[in-house]
């Protein structure tokens, strides 16, 4: 029942990624993962809640199973805490001829490609987050998948599995500020639904702006669900 983020849950709850912690083994009522952003669920008038709140090292932001969350995160971490509103979507009916053709579709000088060890440096260049989940760039590779769109000899948009587990896989699209608005992240995002769907993963996407929701949209994923998150700086 989580609102979003699918991905990392069952990539955290099959141990594949990030790192997993509860109040009590085997009955908990407190859970919270660790994935480059926090997710916490459970009950958060539990004794152990706040722990688990004081737990969350700076800078953060969390995504809570319920607003019952927002007082505790308020209490702790006062007015500095602030809010953010993610839409978390589902998997769609796919069509892979759409698909293919938003690949088709990319300029003249405009390659995609999936992402080789060769490449992994070079990828990592047009966003450190594409890649930052794994523990190296040969990680990456053994692990995650990754497809970028070459230009002129650099990436200039690309998407990878933030967090991936045996069922699902959590989309990450980055694309150069120069680059935008050519159907670049529209190619890369369609080149992973169909990798997803060839290898037997729900293809995860939660959208932290509308530019992100718009895309998701467009490449089919339906039933958009506004939720809030939580984030504090320093």
């Amino acid at each position: 029942g989580f609102p979003g983020s699918r991905g990392i849950v069952d990539a955290g709850l099959e141990g594949t990624m990030g790192r997993a912690w509860v109040d009590d083994a085997s009955r908990p009522t407190v859970a919270l993962i660790d994935l480059d952003f926090y997710l916490l669920a459970g009950n958060p008038d539990a004794p152990a809640a706040e722990e688990a709140v004081r737990r969350l090292e700076l800078p953060w932001s969390v995504g809570a199973s319920s607003d019952a969350w927002a007082p505790l995160l308020r209490r702790v971490w006062g007015d500095a805490l602030a809010t953010r509103t993610r839409v978390d979507f589902r998997a769609g009916e796919w069509d892979r001829a759409r698909l293919r053709s938003f690949i088709d579709a990319l300029p003249d000088g405009y390659k995609l490609r999936r992402i080789t060890l060769q490449d992994a440096a070079r990828f990592r260049e047009l966003a450190d987050s594409l890649v930052y989940n794994f523990s190296s760039l040969q990680d990456f590779i053994d692990r995650g998948v990754g497809f970028g769109v070459e230009h002129e000899g650099r990436f200039v948009s690309g998407c990878s599995s933030f967090a991936v587990s045996s069922r699902k896989l959590e989309f990450e699209i980055q694309t150069h500020p120069d680059f935008r608005q050519r159907g670049l992240a529209t190619a890369v995002a369609s080149a992973m639904i169909a990798h997803c769907l060839d290898h037997g993963l729900d293809p995860c996407w939660d959208a932290h702006n509308d530019m992100s929701a718009a895309l998701a949209t467009k490449v089919g994923f339906v039933e958009p669900a506004p939720y809030t998150a939580y984030e504090l700086r320093p």
